[in-house]
Formats: C-alpha cells, structure tokens, sequence
C-alpha cells in the first residue's frame, strides 16, 4: 500500500467541478460572491456578544435578568391587548420568545404553546362552514362587550368625530 499509484479523479463530462464534485469550479459558497446576507452578519455578531457576555458571570447574571424583565413586560403587555382587537396573543407569544432566549424552562413553555396553538388551528381547519362562522362570531361578540365596557367605563373620548350621534340605548353618553 505504500507505494500505491495513485488514481487520477475520475473526469466528468460538461462543468467542471471541484475535487469532490459538489460545485462548478470557482464556485466556493451560495455567499461567495456577495457575501453574508445582512440578517446573517447582525445574528452572526449578536452571537458572538452573548457568547462574549456568558464568560462572564456578573454579566451573565445581569443580561439574564434583563432579558427575563424584558420578556415579563412583553408577556403582561400581551396579556393586557388580548381582550382587545389586535395582535394580543402574537404579543405573548414573543414575550415567552424573548424569555425563552435564556431559560429552559420557557422553551418548554413556548414549545407547547406552539403545539397547542397548531392543534387549535388544525381542528378549526377540519370543522363545518357553520362551525366556523359560530366560533368568528362569537370571537366578534366578545371584542365588541370588551369594547363596549370599556367605553361604559372610561366614557367615549372627546377626539371622537360625530360622538353625538352614539345613541342613547347604549348607555355611552
């Protein structure tokens, strides 16, 4: 075996390739020639700060903390926007996201929230027109009675065009 020939590669017909066969040649990467896409440079460089600020207990310990606040704020404000029309859920989903960057246990919370979150849709999806329409309704109905005592409460806001049109059945006014 020492003083074995050595076998030219085996040549291919059309492009040439590389030694291995993968890539035309000249051809090193997909970022050969324009380089790294920017979401890929600042992931890249916010890796490299967390890595950096690991190391380093104090650090550690303070930018978990930060991060685990951050995430709590996210997560109540979330909770505060899902009565109401808007992106409530998608709120807390990002804050538990936010936390879940530093803590296993709320990976494992996120983790099953997506589940549950897929196994909801995947059942409307299977569920009769009427059915659908019931449950779009009665989201509908909700939105409009959290609405509704809200402005019962706080009184319809001066800023209102044509407030003098609300009628009085409402008790609004």
């Amino acid at each position: 075996m020492k003083n074995a020939p050595v076998r030219p590669a085996p040549q291919r017909r059309g492009r040439r390739t590389d030694p291995h066969g993968r890539r035309p040649a000249g051809w090193l990467s997909r970022q050969h020639r324009h380089g790294r896409p920017w979401w890929r440079r600042v992931r890249l460089e916010y890796l490299r700060k967390r890595a950096a600020i690991h190391r380093d207990p104090v650090a550690r310990h303070l930018y978990r903390s930060f991060i685990g606040g951050l995430g709590t704020i996210v997560v109540v404000a979330g909770l505060v926007m899902v009565p109401f029309p808007g992106p409530g859920w998608v709120v807390v989903f990002l804050g538990v996201a936010i936390i879940a960057s530093e803590f296993e246990w709320a990976r494992g919370l996120l983790h099953r929230g997506r589940r549950l979150l897929s196994r909801w849709t995947a059942w409307v999806r299977r569920q009769h027109a009427l059915v659908k329409f019931l449950l779009a309704a009665g989201t509908g109905a909700f939105v409009c009675a959290v609405v509704w005592v809200t402005l019962r409460i706080t009184g319809i806001p001066l800023w209102v065009p044509f407030r003098d049109l609300v009628p009085e059945f409402l008790g609004l006014t």
